[in-house]
């Protein structure tokens, strides 16, 4: 099974970004590896607190099945579930993160 997922990451090494004010997402296609696809590039609406006003991320996302944010709030983390995105809060490696979902086969659904 192939799976697409936004890291929030300016270079496409670390994420380093809190989702309502990531300016860059690398993308990704993952299945029994990971293949680079592209770098998105979105407005940062959210300094700070945001309540609201996703829809320009999620119009930006809508192909992703998953996220990985350095932070991400409560509405906003309800607001991507509700679309049925899967979102994790990760520090770290791109590819660190990658290997570990792969090697453990982490976003699988095991129902």
């Amino acid at each position: 099974m192939s799976y697409r997922i936004g890291f929030a990451s300016i270079d496409g090494t670390i994420i380093d970004q809190h989702f309502g004010s990531a300016r860059y997402w690398q993308i990704y296609d993952v299945d029994t590896e990971a293949h680079f696809v592209e770098t998105r590039k979105t407005a940062a609406k959210c300094q700070g607190h945001c309540e609201g006003g996703f829809e320009h991320l999620i119009s930006v996302l809508n192909d992703c099945d998953a996220i990985f944010v350095l932070k991400i709030g409560e509405p906003a983390a309800a607001f991507m579930l509700s679309k049925g995105k899967r979102v994790f809060e990760a520090a770290g490696e791109v590819d660190k993160i990658l290997a570990k979902l792969i090697g453990d086969r982490l976003l699988e659904d095991n129902g």
